[in-house]
């Protein structure tokens, strides 16, 4: 069997649309809808390092080329996402090095850095960073079985106390209902310190994700206010919970945990065999012991960087700064902040 490298358009490629409807590890990641948005909003050329054997890939992993006056260039595979997985054959577990090694000659020549958001560190000449870590929840058909599993004081008596208080959990059908989430995204973020996604990019997202059957978003209501949510989105094996938000003032209702747990039942009733909570800061403790009330199992989450130098790894004093002027400032500022830098931070 001989294998060469191949680029690729995974954005109108019969082969890779075929290629990942097959892989069991093919994930929204990897699917064309999502790459087509990042292409569109943000103008990134997007292609996809294959090996093929005549006309068959038998793995691949897609990037983005990224320039930004900030963060400079760069290859990513994929900006805004969780991780992406190299797709790699089962009969053939060492193509990943053959990929690696033609990744290599293009560093320095091509690009002066190649991000690929996966761990890939048995391979010599690859810095790896250990920032975050993966919670995933496993399914089943019997939604009830799963419920049993998660904490009772954590999350089950949660979930059972936000539906006596009357909250509501109902799935946006309209671009309109969909901004009742978006409100609550910039909400959050504003509390929690950090740039909100622009508009536009949500936008992007009901448009490219939600409306085509790609994802699917849950708002909470109390008394027909929303005050909390989750955007879902799901392909192959599983559903991927991508962004949470809710109004603190209502926190005692529990509307994530409500959300969230319809967002499950769904995942079980329509076969998905995981529940992918996405990654966290490992030094973010409330946020790891939270997804672990949910019967999670916990792995590392590497990113593995060709460069010549190490990748820089910490909290930056303008990342503080950042942090409380924003917390501390009206929420058109948090707006603001994300309109001009959330793409150069992807």
């Amino acid at each position: 069997m001989t294998n060469e490298v191949h680029i690729i358009d995974p954005c109108t490629s019969q082969e890779w649309m075929q290629f990942i409807t097959v892989h069991p590890d093919a994930g929204i990641f990897h699917h064309p809808a999502w790459m087509k948005m990042l292409r569109d909003i943000y103008g990134y050329r997007i292609f996809a390092v294959c090996l093929k054997d005549g006309e068959k890939i038998r793995a691949g992993i897609p990037f983005a080329d990224v320039h930004s006056f900030i963060t400079g260039k760069r290859w990513i595979s994929l900006p805004f996402s969780d991780y992406c997985e190299p797709l790699l054959s089962r009969d053939e577990p060492h193509c990943v090095e053959e990929l690696v090694r033609f990744l290599k000659k293009q560093q320095g020549v091509a690009t002066p850095k190649i991000e690929i958001r996966w761990n890939l560190h048995s391979l010599q000449g690859v810095y790896t960073v250990h920032n975050f870590v993966l919670h995933t929840l496993e399914l089943e058909k019997d939604c009830n079985a799963v419920f049993n599993r998660l904490d009772k004081r954590a999350v089950r008596n949660r979930v059972a106390k936000a539906e006596r208080e009357g909250v509501v959990v109902r799935e946006c059908k309209t671009q309109e209902e969909f901004d009742d989430f978006y409100a609550l995204q910039v909400l959050t973020r504003k509390r929690l310190g950090v740039p909100a996604q622009p508009k536009y990019f949500f936008n992007a997202v009901w448009k490219y994700i939600i409306e085509p059957g790609f994802g699917f978003t849950l708002v909470s209501y109390k008394d027909e206010k929303p005050i909390g949510g989750g955007v879902f989105l799901k392909f192959g094996s599983r559903v991927f919970y991508k962004f949470g938000a809710s109004d603190f003032a209502y926190k005692s209702f529990h509307p994530s945990h409500a959300c969230i747990w319809q967002a499950i039942r769904r995942g079980c009733m329509e076969g998905y065999r995981l529940f992918d909570f996405g990654r966290s800061d490992v030094n973010n403790n409330g946020l790891r012991v939270f997804k672990s009330g949910w019967g999670t199992v916990e792995q590392p989450l590497g990113y593995t960087f060709i460069s010549d130098v190490a990748p820089a790894v910490g909290v930056s004093k303008l990342d503080g700064i950042t942090s409380f002027v924003i917390r501390n400032s009206p929420a058109w500022v948090c707006k603001l902040s994300g309109q001009l830098l959330y793409k150069h931070f992807a």
